[in-house]
């Protein structure tokens, strides 16, 4: 699809992403049903990791789109998100994925069916985008933004693990991701100790960071995860990282993260925020994740806040709609 009517002041590109959790034709189908009368203008269809930026380009630079909703999970919201930063148009994520961060913590619903209807009102009455900070990663020279959260250690090994089996993934969703971190904490024994530097500050040894852009970290069900409460203070990235292996660390963490964040007390974990950059370097090599995509190991990372994303919020829902998308 390369154009459509009731286009107006907000062109609207949708980036589908169809090996996302959630996608399947009759919620595309559903998307560009709803979307046509508001100023659907493309539908673009990824074929492998990495090409929604590349779409997402696409969509602004060939079609004129100042709105891209991406039908997806977090890893396809990052990558269009990288495409926009600092462009001018404006990244609505549908929580079509399996966990959905991101998208639910901008306030979409966690229903996707029910996102696509909020993000019709929202277009409807006028669309206002906000501006959001985001996380920049360099990895041995490999760019990209991450509109959640970051880890080097257990949680990438986690994702890594994730990944390699995405039966498990669709069949079990958070569960499986679960049962990953604690086979990966189980195993961090063996993992090479990793050196952190904070804002240009004397490096320290950890085991394993995890670094956020905004907050939650995750969610469990309806329930958030706040395992790095100091994410987005001041416009900076929030880190919280384990200062020996094994299970107990990231027991404790978990834990916390999900019962009021007491963990950030304990003598296991250390914690703070960067205000400018944080930098990870490892001489073996460190598994790194970002927005739950598995980037390989690396030497030397780093992350830094990013400025420059445009945002459109879910809307909650107005006595006087009476449309919406349908199931």
């Amino acid at each position: 699809m390369t154009d459509a009517g009731g286009a107006g002041a907000h062109p609207i590109a949708l980036l589908v992403n169809p090996a996302a959790t959630g996608v399947h034709s009759g919620l595309t189908e559903e998307a560009e049903r709803v979307l046509g009368p508001l100023g659907l203008i493309a539908v673009l269809t990824t074929r492998e990791r990495g090409h929604a930026a590349e779409l997402a380009h696409l969509a602004m630079d060939t079609h004129g789109a100042l709105v891209v909703v991406t039908l997806g999970g977090d890893g396809t919201a990052a990558e269009a998100a990288g495409a926009l930063v600092g462009t001018g148009a404006a990244l609505a994520p549908m929580p079509a994925g399996s966990t959905n961060v991101f998208a639910r913590a901008l306030g979409w619903p966690r229903d996707c069916h029910a996102a696509i209807a909020s993000l019709a009102r929202a277009l409807a009455h006028g669309p206002h985008p906000e501006p959001v900070t985001v996380g920049r990663i360099d990895a041995d020279g490999d760019v990209r933004i991450f509109c959640v959260n970051a880890g080097a250690g257990i949680d990438a090994e986690a994702a890594h693990t994730v990944e390699h089996h995405p039966e498990l993934k669709r069949r079990i969703g958070q569960g499986w991701f679960g049962a990953a971190v604690v086979l990966a904490a189980a195993r961090s024994h063996r993992a090479t100790e990793i050196e952190v530097s904070v804002d240009g500050g004397t490096p320290f040894p950890l085991a394993s960071i995890s670094v956020a852009c905004s907050r939650p970290y995750a969610f469990l069900g309806n329930r958030p995860f706040d395992l790095v409460p100091e994410a987005g203070e001041h416009g900076g990235l929030g880190w919280m990282g384990a200062l020996r292996a094994g299970v107990t660390g990231a027991a404790v963490a978990s834990a916390g993260a999900l019962t009021g964040a007491w963990h950030l007390d304990s003598p296991r974990l250390a914690h703070g925020s960067a205000a400018s950059r944080l930098v990870i370097t490892c001489a073996e090599g460190v598994l790194l994740q970002a927005d739950g995509e598995p980037l390989g190991r690396h030497h030397r990372v780093e992350i830094t806040p990013a400025e420059g994303l445009l945002v459109l919020k879910g809307q909650p829902p107005r006595r006087d709609d009476t449309g919406g998308a349908g199931r």
